[in-house]
């Protein structure tokens, strides 16, 4: 069975000692000079960053575990814009109202940076705008794809795209046979919200993908990809990984691959 390892250490002036993501794309100086104000921070799931009525609170960079920015309609219904995962920056926008509320989908590690350091750099300094443009610029593909999903396919679509496309930033363990153990790290209310359906559909959904051979339910947090051509069939994609994925982030040192 799969579990969620943790990011190892690299020679990096940062505490977290990622030395990969973002932080792969910046100069020595820079990191430099992040790292002189960066301090570490370990939130639990559920703790709120910030609200969707102020600016954004902090800046820094996910270490560990997964952020989920979401609005709430005025009748209370929770819509999951993205998540945010390992490697990802969070709260680098401009201190205007922030427009959502960030919260820790799951117990997370966070590397916080001075604000103001940041942005004097973010002036100054060329790698560091780089690396923010491709930030920015994964972002869009990721809610492009959302978008696309959400419109134009059905919920057992999204469902077994969405699987897919775990793959590619949740723990997955690949196995001789071609096979895969995937963890859900994020439970089924969230996947809900992010794909505008229900709790009782993804279980059905899930359901009959067992019944049909594609999945194995191992436990409500794991199951085993038995088939993901077909399961790409069933996304409408030609083949798995060939629709635009949820997350496209850079290699992190220590992540499942």
């Amino acid at each position: 069975m799969t579990h969620v390892q943790e990011i190892a250490p690299k020679d990096t002036a940062l505490p977290c000692g990622l030395g990969g993501g973002v932080c792969a794309e910046l100069s020595a100086q820079a990191v430099d000079a992040l790292a002189a104000s960066a301090r570490l921070e370990r939130v639990s799931a559920g703790r709120v960053l910030w609200r969707d009525d102020g600016p954004p609170g902090m800046v820094g960079l996910l270490v560990s575990g997964y952020l989920r920015l979401q609005r709430f309609s005025r009748e209370g219904r929770r819509q999951i814009l993205n998540l945010s995962v390992p490697g990802d920056l969070f709260g680098h926008e401009a201190e205007r109202r922030a427009e959502y509320t960030l919260e820790a989908a799951t117990d997370a590690t966070l590397c916080r940076f001075d604000r103001r350091t940041f942005e004097r750099l973010a002036r100054e300094d060329h790698s560091l705008r780089r690396a923010l443009y491709r930030h920015n610029s994964r972002n869009l593909d990721r809610l492009r794809w959302l978008t696309w999903t959400i419109a134009a396919l059905r919920p057992e679509e999204r469902i077994a795209g969405f699987l897919l496309n775990a793959t590619a930033f949740m723990p997955v363990q690949r196995l001789p046979d071609g096979t895969a153990l995937l963890t859900l790290a994020i439970g089924r209310r969230d996947m809900a919200d992010l794909l505008a359906t229900s709790v009782e559909t993804i279980c059905r959904v899930l359901k009959g993908l067992e019944r049909d051979g594609l999945i194995r339910l191992i436990d409500s947090n794991h199951l085993h990809l038995r088939d993901e051509t077909a399961l790409a069939l069933r996304a409408g994609q030609t083949a798995p990984g060939a629709a635009m994925t949820l997350v496209n982030t850079p290699t992190l040192p220590g992540l499942p691959n």
